[in-house]
């Protein structure tokens, strides 16, 4: 028995605000060439590029990053079917929903797998393992979600709980929002939770139907937006006044957490959608994946009595570095004129002075320190403490510390 191919959506305008100043609305992390020559959109084109289960992609961006796309499908050899290009973002509900309805309406009623381009899967054997347990298995009338087990507390992701089965294709029975570290902790001890990765299959028919049924107005909202006489075309331009109109929302919010036939597969294939510092860090210090982020640079390591930093990154307005701070030490009381602080834990437990409050922050908390106040960080454990601090401002000389208290004894910077 012979099944259909699943007809790719690679979703490509978002901006990873979280990743900036890596990460620009003027290049966004999928196009940041991260693992050599390669980014995260060229790695998702060549993963669809599987005749025996995906047809050619359907490919959303934004007109700013069509050259980014061109570039990528150049580079891979990947031959699209059409790229829709937004006017600007109205998240992932229009972005999907659009290239769904241009299939219908050209008559082709097709199954669909929705790929954000900018998440990272580096076991492809096991990933195509997964979608031919789907497409042998999806349903007509209902969504599969691909999930992927905990190894951690995670703070950065969404969970779905699934029935209990022995089904490799499972009910999904609650969605739970980006938890606190603690509710993640205990998460992670269920059998039956899951990250929710955002990639979604379906049949076109049906999930048309469904948006008609519940949507109304955005139905005929996007129906209008694809007139028929330019269905053909490589390259669909919306019309910007009516594309404008449409809701900003997220298709999780949308639809999926009001579908009533929604499931899950397990995904076990190193997923993560390095969406943070903290997810970066970490696929850096694994170097079987070849992340060569940080090696450009070549900023040399300083020493401190402390630890010692590295510049990872360092722009006009931002400043990237690395702290790594040695167990029971901490840094000098201090506070900053032309610069604030942004503070990502990425290993071990930091104790944190902010104004005249003291708190911990564990593996993938942050803080923000405003300019001029005072603030300071402990590391109190026995383990290596860990820290990417992102500067903003005007200046990022190491002369722009003002010291009000320090273990060490150093006077000579004010």
């Amino acid at each position: 028995m012979s099944f259909k191919k699943f007809r790719p959506i690679i979703l490509a305008g978002g901006f990873g605000k979280r990743l900036w100043p890596l990460s620009t609305k003027k290049k966004p992390k999928q196009f940041i060439s991260l693992f050599g020559d390669l980014s995260l959109f060229d790695l998702t084109l060549q993963r669809i590029n599987n005749r025996e289960i995906f047809k050619k992609p359907l490919i959303v961006t934004s007109n700013e990053y069509l050259s980014y796309v061109e570039e990528s499908l150049a580079k891979t050899g990947v031959e699209e079917s059409k790229i829709f290009l937004e006017p600007e973002s109205k998240n992932t509900f229009p972005a999907l929903m659009l290239p769904v309805f241009a299939s219908l309406k050209k008559k082709l009623n097709e199954r669909f797998m929705v790929f954000p381009s900018d998440h990272y899967i580096p076991y492809n054997r096991s990933f195509y393992e997964t979608c031919s347990k789907i497409k042998n298995q999806l349903k007509s009338e209902g969504l599969i979600m691909l999930g992927v087990k905990p190894d951690t507390p995670s703070t950065e992701y969404g969970y779905i709980s699934v029935k209990t089965s022995n089904n490799e294709v499972k009910r999904v029975t609650s969605f739970i929002e980006k938890p606190s570290l603690k509710k993640a902790q205990l998460l992670l001890k269920q059998p039956n939770t899951l990250w929710n990765s955002g990639i979604f299959c379906f049949e076109g028919n049906w999930i048309c139907n469904s948006i008609q049924d519940k949507h109304t107005d955005f139905y005929y909202q996007i129906s209008d937006l694809l007139p028929s006489s330019e269905l053909n075309q490589k390259y669909f331009y919306f019309d910007k006044h009516k594309f404008s109109k449409l809701q900003n929302i997220s298709f999780d919010k949308a639809f999926v957490e009001l579908n009533t036939e929604n499931y899950a597969v397990n995904l076990d294939a190193g997923w993560t959608d390095l969406g943070s510092w903290h997810s970066l860090s970490n696929l850096q210090k694994k170097p079987e994946h070849g992340l060569t982020l940080y090696t450009d640079g070549n900023f040399a390591r300083t020493n401190k009595p402390w630890g010692y930093f590295e510049v990872l990154i360092e722009t006009e307005n931002s400043k990237v570095k690395i702290l790594s701070i040695n167990p029971n030490q901490k840094l000098s009381l201090q506070k900053h004129e032309h610069r604030s602080e942004t503070w990502y834990v990425i290993q071990g437990v930091a104790t944190v002075t902010k104004g005249e409050e003291i708190m911990e922050l564990f593996t993938g908390e942050s803080v923000v320190i405003g300019k001029r106040e005072k603030h300071r960080i402990e590391n109190l454990n026995d383990e290596v403490l860990e820290i990417i601090e992102i500067q903003s401002g005007t200046y990022f000389g190491e002369d722009d510390i003002v010291r009000l208290e320090d273990i060490y004894g150093r006077k000579d910077l004010h």
